[in-house]
């Protein structure tokens, strides 16, 4: 993949976009390995959080229970993370989830190693919340967008506005004049 041009851009409407584990339910450990790896990618562009990697373990018990024996477990996150990468799985699907915060925090070089990461782990994808008024899908080789990131026709755009969209804030029109 050589760059933005060679994403592609879908929008979408559903309230939810099923993304199943096909061999039916995801384990703990398959999902920290992809959340390990992205937060390794994010970390290149700035602090991220609110936890690290975690260490992978054939153990039954989750992280949660293997970090109250050992704090070591689980490193801790960077403080005032630009990339919160949420700790949670909440569910049996490939999907980890995001939001941004900081300055600016997307950018196409880091949307380029995110879906570099992610291509590494098929199927998989990373959902980005807060983007005032849209929703991102991030996958290897496709964005999947709504809302206001539904006029995007690019990759390209998908960066310039979302880059805005994050800087304005949950701003309507009309509050601009203010």
């Amino acid at each position: 993949m050589k760059g933005l041009e060679s994403l592609k851009v879908k929008s979408f409407t559903q309230n939810r976009v099923p993304n199943d584990y096909p061999d039916g339910e995801l384990p703990w450990q398959v999902y920290h390995t992809v959340r390990n790896a992205l937060v390794q990618t994010c970390r290149k562009y700035g602090p991220t959080g609110p936890m690290g990697v975690t260490k992978i373990t054939q153990d039954g018990e989750g992280p949660y229970m293997l970090m109250a024996r050992d704090p070591d477990f689980w490193e801790s996150g960077d403080p005032d993370p630009w990339y919160f990468i949420i700790d949670d799985q909440y569910n049996h699907e490939r999907y980890c989830y995001a939001e941004l915060h900081g300055d600016d925090p997307f950018n196409a070089g880091w949307l380029l190693s995110v879906t570099k990461t992610l291509r590494e782990f098929d199927g998989w994808g990373l959902g980005v919340s807060n983007i005032p008024d849209s929703y991102l899908l991030i996958f290897g080789k496709r964005l999947m967008v709504s809302g206001r990131l539904a006029r995007c026709r690019s990759a390209m755009e998908v960066v310039e506005t979302a880059r805005r969209l994050l800087k304005s804030g949950g701003k309507r029109w009309w509050q601009f004049w203010r």
